[in-house]
């Protein structure tokens, strides 16, 4: 048994999605209150938007990505786990140097999210394996 959990876990951490996350893009995207909480953690405001390849999270909305269900080179549509909702299909659509816009649901529209500052991203908690 402790092989067959060594050759999975192998396997999944040398799974592409792994790697690169499920959005095709690398970078951390989001309003200047959801940039500082990448970073550092704090929250300054409710108002607090972002956007990474894994995830989009709000103070309203938060979504986990599960797979990449279609894309072009400007419009991306993922199955995601969101809170509230659950099971929806999300769009991040490309909006040049803006940044990227995310349509949850046909009413439901947020962006567009300019990439976070490099500067501010190189103290974030993100951990590195």
């Amino acid at each position: 048994m402790g092989a067959r959990i060594g050759a999975i876990i192998l396997v999944t951490l040398s799974t592409p999605a792994w790697a690169q996350g499920v959005l095709p893009y690398s970078g951390v995207y989001g309003n200047p209150a959801g940039c500082h909480l990448y970073a550092t953690g704090e929250m300054l405001s409710d108002g607090y938007q972002l956007l990474t390849p894994d995830t989009f999270s709000s103070k309203a909305v938060g979504c986990d990505f599960d797979a990449l269900v279609s894309s072009n080179t400007v419009i991306f549509t993922v199955e995601a786990i969101c809170s509230p909702g659950g099971r929806r299909q999300v769009t991040i659509s490309q909006t040049g140097q803006d940044g990227y816009t995310i349509r949850l649901d046909q009413t439901t529209f947020v962006g567009p999210l300019p990439p976070c500052p490099e500067a501010e991203l190189l103290g974030g908690n993100e951990v590195s394996l």
